[in-house]
């Protein structure tokens, strides 16, 4: 990974800030939550005491049936389809697996009963029949102004309901009914005298089977039948509780058999679906309010099944987060039971109000998170940003700098140092440090040839001395090959020391070379009679441009004769030697080719520098030993000329081209 890749790397470390800060809105919601919680119970609770202030309009507190109020008068077929809703909240009897199910209701003044009982085992018999025979029967207790009946109803088949009076004779009035048999057990739907005024009602049903076994369920206390005052709606209480009631809030008060007998108020537009973007409602549900289910009951219910009214039945409070039904809506609901002044339970009171506060709240919370967070992640990226690329800029700068301060010959050039504190200026001066004491060596080991030749000059001489003195004195002839050899190579040794000479030399020529306009035609015209009887027998072609050049001519000609012995070395007897001079671009371009072996491709770019040869053995004339310093003074002069040296083979591969391209002296 580049250095930039790593800082943005660290940079994204950045992201735990938006996370730290969605942790603080959930935290936030949570305390919101719990006060608006604590809001509602207190307003829940104040307006239960303020209804129970006057306990009479309230169920009883041992429980009673709730008188449904019908519209119509239904038909007494055994069906419950036009009950208007009131069979889905019957009183339920019958343990954990209830069995049997009572449904009361009055229209013009007669009340109704529906009754299921679920009984697949069928004993059935009439209701003046004795007592103790074994058949599937009701009990029903009536209480009134009037008086106390017992009414025993039961059917042999089904239709027409009979009822009989508590020893199997006929009753002071008239009971209409229907007895209907199902696959899960049979259904009765009886209507009162409209002139019989009932306040209390007990039931009891008593199932048998073939078996002999038997069970009963319904209002029994110690075994016997023991009634249940009626209640139902009081709609007297609608106008108090919406004038006690906090505004745009819902008030349902439930009995103990969470059936509703009063309800005020309605829930006020929530104005969250015009205040929130789509997607950030369906964010902060789908995050924050994930435990929020929707509500089971529309408001217009007569029984009222939830977790929190069930507590506040059992005497605590209770709150509960739902949506409405079509989502869009957040609830929140307060359940507190409803107790009288001896502290009887006698039911619940249900507050519900819409909760856009959370939402929008939350909103505007999530808003400047999201703002605060882009800002500081574009102002953390763009600082990272900014400083990874100033750090990379002065990392490739260190880099370039390392690459250019050697050049090919090992000369030192100047290397930037850097005042930065940091680790990079410390390595930046470190290189710098390395690189003098790199320059101080090379200084020496280019001077170490001009110093050596000046110091071999002396014992070379004496060496010199001493041979001819042996060869003028009397040797035996067996001692003569001897003197030769040593002869030989006292003088091989000493064109080493001329040749390292004349390198220096020109090195200093070079640095003090002045420049000067002269004819470059005319000077290679005056070189070229020189140079065919030097390359005599071979041929040479001569072909120029006249054209003017700045620079020094006397370098230029050493050039060209360490081109011309070059080519003179490896062109063949009867090979051709061509010197060529035209005018390219703004400077000027020298070519000499000659014929003979190529050059290996591997070679062409290291040819001109210093002490390189591919002579395997001495090829000059006078058989001096080669040490490869002529091409690399063929490339400082045309270094100091602005231009650069070349070779390459020729296109036909019959032999090889040197180039001068020099753009003058400045």
């Amino acid at each position: 990974m580049s250095l930039r890749a790593k800082l943005l790397l660290v940079a994204l470390s950045v992201l735990v800030l938006p996370w730290a800060g969605w942790q603080f809105v959930r935290q936030m919601e949570e305390l919101l939550r719990q006060g608006q919680e604590q809001a509602i119970v207190a307003s829940a609770e104040a307006l239960a005491r303020g209804v129970a202030v006057r306990p009479g309009r309230l169920p009883p507190a041992q429980g009673g049936f709730f008188v449904h109020r019908l519209q119509f008068a239904p038909r007494l077929d055994g069906e419950g389809g036009d009950w208007q809703g009131a069979q889905q909240a019957p009183a339920v009897f019958g343990g954990a697996n209830p069995w049997l199910r009572v449904a009361l209701a009055r229209s013009a003044e007669r009340l109704h009963l529906l009754v299921e009982v679920a009984d697949t085992s069928r004993q059935r018999g009439e209701a003046y029949w004795p007592g103790d025979l074994a058949f599937d029967r009701l009990r029903l207790r009536l209480r009134g102004p009037g008086g106390d009946w017992l009414l025993h109803v039961a059917n042999n088949t089904p239709g027409e309901l009979r009822v009989a009076g508590a020893d199997g004779g006929a009753l002071p009035f008239r009971v209409e009914g229907f007895w209907r048999e199902h696959d899960a057990g049979y259904t009765v739907e009886l209507a009162l005298p409209q002139a019989l005024q009932v306040d209390a009602v007990g039931i009891a049903a008593l199932d048998l089977d073939a078996g002999g076994d038997r069970r009963e369920a319904g209002t029994l206390a110690n075994g016997e039948l023991a009634l249940r005052a009626l209640h139902g709606y009081v709609g007297a209480l609608e106008p108090e509780l919406l004038a006690l009631a906090p505004p745009g809030m819902r008030v349902v008060l439930v009995d103990r058999d969470a059936t509703v007998f009063a309800r005020a108020g309605t829930l006020r537009a929530d104005a969250t679906d015009e205040d929130l973007l789509p997607w950030r409602r369906a964010l902060y549900r789908a995050l924050l309010f994930r435990d929020v289910d929707e509500i089971a009951t529309a408001p217009g219910e007569r029984r009222v099944e939830r977790p929190e009214v069930d507590v506040a039945l059992e005497g605590r409070s209770g709150v509960a987060w739902r949506r409405d039904p079509g989502g869009a809506r957040l609830l929140l609901a307060a359940a507190v039971p409803l107790r009288a002044g001896d502290g009887a339970i006698r039911g619940a009171l249900l507050l519900e109000r819409t909760n856009s506060e959370v939402l929008l709240l939350t909103d505007r919370a999530f808003s400047r998170l999201l703002a605060v967070t882009l800002v500081a992640l574009l102002l953390s990226g763009g600082v990272l940003l900014w400083y990874a690329s100033r750090l990379a800029a002065r990392i490739r700068r260190l880099r370039d700098a390392a690459e250019s301060a050697l050049d090919r010959e090992g000369r030192v050039g100047a290397f930037p140092r850097t005042r930065a504190r940091d680790e990079i200026g410390d390595l930046s001066r470190s290189f710098a440090a390395l690189l003098d004491r790199v320059a101080a060596y090379t200084d020496y080991l280019r001077s170490l040839s001009g110093k050596l030749s000046h110091e071999l000059n002396t014992p070379l001489a004496i060496v010199r001395t001493s041979l001819d003195n042996l060869d003028s004195a009397a040797l035996p002839a067996d001692v003569r090959p001897y003197l030769g050899r040593a002869r030989d190579g006292v003088e091989r040794m000493g064109n080493l020391v001329r040749t390292m000479s004349e390198v220096t030399r020109i090195e200093h020529a070079i640095e003090a070379a002045e420049a000067e306009d002269f004819d470059l035609a005319a000077l290679l015209a005056g070189c070229a009679d020189a140079y065919a009887d030097l390359l005599a027998p071979r041929t040479f072609e001569t072909g120029t441009y006249p054209v003017q050049l700045r620079g020094a001519p006397e370098l230029i000609v050493q050039a060209l004769d360490k081109l011309v012995d070059n080519a003179r070395s490896f062109c063949p007897p009867d090979g051709c030697v061509r010197l060529s001079l035209t005018k390219e671009g703004d400077g000027v371009r020298i070519a000499l080719a000659n014929t003979g072996p190529t050059l290996p491709e591997s070679m062409r770019t290291q040819l001109f520098d210093s002490l390189v040869s591919l002579r395997d053995k001495p090829q000059r004339t006078d058989g001096a030993a080669h040490l490869g310093f002529g091409l690399y003074v063929v490339r400082l002069v045309a270094e100091l000329h602005g231009g650069r040296a070349e070779a390459r083979n020729l296109a036909d591969g019959s032999g090889v081209e040197f180039v001068l391209h020099l753009r003058g002296m400045g």
